[in-house]
């Protein structure tokens, strides 16, 4: 590409940003450039067209940062190319009916190969791409300008409750809270802490899985053996991977059910499909 020409299709497409969006990116772009040592003018697009993470990236501009904004990048570019082969419905609203509906997917372990496109049709774009080393994230959910969600998740664990708990987690986040997250928004589920976002997702997306009067009258919440796993499991409908991590991490205790837990490896399936 010819240096001199190498934002011209940028400012062309652009012409609506003000002065200070593009001195704000400019600034942005020539930080993030130093750090890595090379130019990359698809990062200058991201943060000119107030693409996902540039506001993040413009808080601070850390270390971090840049490896998180570079990472949401590749997410949002890797998402519009799914959009743009316009198999992707147009996004109206997800219904907490609806929710289960995704939710009872996992009682197939086989459904992983086809959860992408099956959340195409509802208009979400699920991208998965694991994290640098910088980073501590599980899932993110975003927005494109023409209003798509994105969720982007980084599989950090390889386990299937782990998995589906995270993908309800966020897919919670967009029923919710879609028009209240204008930003991108992180998560790190071992660290939620106390905010009423995370708490409204979390306690949604654990009951798209189980109802709270399920879940109180378990019994292998009080004997803990896999009997009782299995046996609750069949009753309730749910995947016993998904009620065994809802019991380790409810007593704190992620030593039981390893076996169960760990039966499915996610990525090997995701992988395999790709």
């Amino acid at each position: 590409m010819d240096d001199n020409n190498e934002f011209e299709d940028f400012f062309v497409s652009t012409s609506d940003c003000t002065p200070e969006s593009l001195l704000g990116a400019l600034q942005a772009y020539s930080e993030i450039s130093k750090k890595l040592g090379s130019n990359d003018p698809l990062i200058f697009k991201d943060l000119l067209s107030g693409a996902a993470g540039s506001a993040l990236f413009r808080r601070s501009g850390t270390a971090k940062e840049t490896e998180i904004f570079l990472w949401l990048s590749q997410v949002q570019r890797y998402a519009e190319i799914v959009v743009s082969t316009g198999k992707v419905k147009k996004f109206n609203g997800l219904a907490r009916e609806t929710l289960k509906e995704i939710s009872r997917l996992s009682l197939n372990v086989e459904n992983l190969k086809e959860i992408s496109s099956y959340l195409w049709q509802h208009g979400i774009v699920l991208i998965f791409l694991p994290q640098t080393a910088g980073m501590k994230t599980d899932g993110v959910f975003f927005k494109l300008q023409c209003g798509t969600p994105i969720v982007g998740m980084t599989l950090r664990y390889d386990r299937y409750d782990y998995f589906w708990f995270t993908l309800m987690h966020e897919l919670s986040h967009i029923s919710i809270h879609y028009d209240r997250l204008d930003d991108p928004h992180f998560d790190c589920l071992d660290d939620l802490g106390e905010d009423i976002i995370e708490l409204e997702a979390n306690q949604l997306a654990k009951e798209t899985f189980i109802s709270r009067s399920d879940w109180r009258s378990a019994s292998v919440r009080r004997h803990r053996n896999e009997q009782d796993l299995f046996k609750d499991a069949q009753k309730l409908s749910i995947h016993p991977a998904i009620l065994a991590g809802f019991v380790r991490h409810d007593l704190g205790n992620y030593s039981l059910f390893n076996t169960v837990i760990h039966e499915t490896s996610v990525k090997r399936m995701i992988s395999t499909d790709a």
